[in-house]
């Protein structure tokens, strides 16, 4: 894959009401510390692909949009400038001879044939202001808030800082600008905007940052010419996207997987530097003091859990095993294991889903070392109620107590049924370190999710203190007992035990009557507790997939529950449609809010055709293949082949099944294929075989593993 075929603006065409993707147009590295982006316009919403003006080249470390506009803590504003411009704060550029690449920012303005080239490293960059013949210069900002410190000749210094402070020490970035000629006049335009003249017809300015201190970003100061940072960046990312090598005849479909898979490896970013001896180091957040080992912000773990690290322990483990010790030290440094971290941790979100991560990582054997440590502070979250922020689980004592949360709680059911699966990722990481007691423990409470059960209603639904369920209950009601949904989302949110929760519908009869319901039902709701419409509530209606909201992380899943009923040919076209109709490459190029490289991760999963429905089960629900030949080089170094023929657009169903050659029945992949070279060969058709997967064999479920131990590995 050439990166200068992926286009940053992807998914970035978006608003208040209506989510596409809500990205940003980000170039860096991958997981890199710090992202140059275009600044269009003020507040959230800072980037638009079709506006002719910008306000500057932003330094970024923009979670989301729904961070507000102070959400981007410690960033910079580098608005480019001559002659003709100076003391403007938005000038014109032009969108078709500028570049919006990963490994490239270059902006071209006509008014004065002005090209500024941003060229990132790991800790800075590069930007070049080419053409203009007459005083080019800079005008220094910060969106959010910041000072300078200094400037002589050739060198300007300064602090983006964090304006909404929850930790004990406000985070700074310290940022060094070396101007490869001399600064003529410095002035400030106002309070907030300071402009930079200099002298000479090219101007490089060289640029360091560090969370740390003015000395560590001095010495991140790029020291390699504009060439070789050219280079190392352009083959970081290509090595990055080259790792899955799909071949397909639809272009576009080939070009929304690629897109795609920049977007996974953007977030978490990285927090830590190198000290002189090339350790990682970072910034406590709580201390104030300089650590030793990794740490990483900007991801909300309710949403990446499902699709991001799943990803990670397939085909970037080395960053992973990294990432999981940051997440450690967010809980040795902070009391808590990060829930969406910003660049601390807000707590934002129901339940603790970063436990989904840790059990994956431990069924897979990656960071066994860290996993006792791990386990500990799983059941801390569990068991002891954080004091101020809302970190862990913040009903956890109601939830014991009563083996649910209580309708007078926020969020109630997903709570719940978070918190119960959380239990359920507990037993997998004691039952890896043989903690048999624990391990039988949350087992039990990972079962909880039944007492939310209502059979006369039929979904999942609120209970207040003394059992009784809510009254007047109304499935289609958004908000309020549940998070960014209603009943029909947020009721087989049990990914450990959908076979359990067949079990109370009274079967897979009556289970199929619902799910087939949640699919041909109209996009209806109400908006219920949030008073107004949300845009996912939007976004449901024009998808049009029924009550599947497969633009929001809860129905991530959803498509996937008919392997449960033993008839995965009733998801295949499902699939199909939601990717091909929903999905593309453009600047509206998701179903809803993309989040940290969830949804983009769904696609990549769901595109070469299995998912990974159950974290620490060890197994993948197969779904439907979108290409017609994909190799993946697994972290491993083996290489995973899928094949597909008859891959055209009326063929919507799986007629067979070849795994290295010999006929394959089952609904799941187990992770022992992808441990050693493998060849899957799906062949499609235009009518659905019911036989191509056994109708007996279920993807795991809890109370199946625990009749046979042999299931859970």
């Amino acid at each position: 894959m050439d990166i200068k075929k992926i286009d940053t603006r992807h998914a970035t065409q978006n608003r208040f009401e209506l989510s596409r993707g809500n990205s940003f147009p980000f170039t860096g590295y991958p997981f890199a510390m710090n992202y140059f982006s275009l600044e269009t316009d003020a507040g959230n919403w800072w980037f638009d692909p079709q506006s002719q003006h910008f306000r500057g080249i932003r330094l970024t470390h923009q979670p989301t949009m729904w961070a507000g506009t102070k959400g981007d803590f410690c960033s910079l504003r580098i608005l480019p400038v001559t002659q003709e411009t100076q003391g403007l704060m938005d000038v014109a550029y032009n969108s078709r001879k500028s570049e919006f690449h990963p490994n490239v920012l270059s902006i071209y303005q006509d008014v004065n044939e002005l090209t500024t080239k941003v060229i990132p490293s790991e800790f800075g960059g590069t930007m070049l202001l080419k053409g203009a013949s007459r005083g080019k210069g800079i005008i220094l900002s910060f969106p959010a808030a910041g000072k300078l410190d200094m400037s002589d000749e050739c060198v300007i210094r300064g602090r983006a800082q964090q304006s909404s402070v929850r930790s004990e020490a406000p985070l700074e970035l310290f940022f060094e600008i070396s101007v490869s000629t001399k600064i003529s006049t410095r002035q400030d335009i106002d309070e907030e905007h300071t402009q930079f003249v200099f002298e000479g017809d090219e101007i490089e300015l060289r640029i360091g940052t560090s969370y740390i201190s003015y000395e560590y970003a001095h010495n991140n100061i790029p020291k390699k010419s504009e060439e070789e940072l050219y280079q190392d960046i352009t083959d970081c990312w290509n090595q990055k996207l080259n790792k899955v090598l799909v071949n397909d005849s639809c272009e576009e479909r080939v070009s929304t997987f690629y897109h795609s898979l920049y977007r996974a490896f953007l977030y978490p970013q990285r927090m830590f530097e190198f000290d002189k001896d090339h350790r990682p180091v970072h910034f406590d957040m709580h201390s104030g003091q300089t650590r030793p080992g990794y740490l990483y912000t900007n991801n909300g773990l309710w949403d990446t859990a499902r699709t991001v690290y799943p990803l990670f322990s397939l085909i970037e483990k080395d960053e992973f095993e990294k990432i999981l010790e940051g997440f450690l030290n967010v809980y040795r440094e902070g009391g808590y294991l990060p829930k969406w971290l910003a660049p601390d941790d807000g707590g934002g979100m129901p339940g603790n889903l970063i436990d989904t991560v840790i059990a994956d990582a431990a069924q897979k054997n990656i960071r066994l070392d860290l996993m006792p440590e791990f386990l500990e502070a799983m059941i801390h979250s569990a068991e002891d109620v954080s004091q101020g922020l809302p970190l862990g689980r913040i009903f956890c004592n109601e939830y014991n107590r009563y083996g649910y949360v209580p309708s007078d709680m926020n969020e109630s059911v997903n709570n719940s049924l978070d918190y119960s699966y959380s239990d359920y990722c507990i037993y997998v990481v004691a039952k890896k370190l043989d903690q048999e007691a624990v391990a039988q423990k949350y087992c039990q409470r990972a079962m909880n999710y039944r007492n939310l059960f209502s059979p006369e209603d039929g979904f999942m639904v609120a209970r207040d203190r003394n059992g009784k369920f809510r009254s007047r209950f109304d499935p289609y009601s958004w908000g309020g007992d549940y998070t960014e949904g209603s009943a029909w989302q947020s009721t087989f949110a049990v990914p450990q035990d959908i076979r359990g929760l067949i079990n109370l519908y009274g079967g897979k009869d009556e289970f199929e009557k619902v799910v087939v319901k949640l699919a041909n039902s109209d996009p209806k709701y109400h908006v219920g507790g949030y008073g107004h419409v949300i845009h996912e509530m939007a976004e449901m209606e024009i998808n049009k997939f029924g009550q599947i909201n497969i633009g929001n992380q809860p129905s991530f899943h959803l498509p996937y529950l008919y392997s449960f009923i033993g008839k995965s040919f009733y998801m295949q076209p499902l699939l199909k449609q939601i990717m091909t109709k929903l999905f593309n490459s453009g600047w509206e190029a998701y179903p809803g809010d993309e989040d940290n490289g969830s949804m983009a991760s769904w696609f990549i999963f769901s595109s070469l055709g299995f998912y990974p429905f159950t974290a620490g089960s060890n197994q993948y629900v197969i779904g439907m293949p979108l290409f017609d030949r994909v190799i993946i080089t697994l972290s491993s170094g083996k290489k995973l082949t899928i094949l597909t023929e008859r891959n055209n657009d009326q063929a919507q169903f799986i007629d067979s099944i070849l795994i290295d050659n010999k006929p394959y029945v089952e609904s799941y992949l187990n992770q022992a294929l992808f441990e050693k070279d493998t060849e899957i060969k799906y062949t499609l058709g235009i009518v659905p075989n019911p036989r191509c997967i056994s109708s007996a064999s279920i993807p795991y479920s809890l109370s199946d593993a625990e009749k046979d131990t042999s299931i859970l590995v």
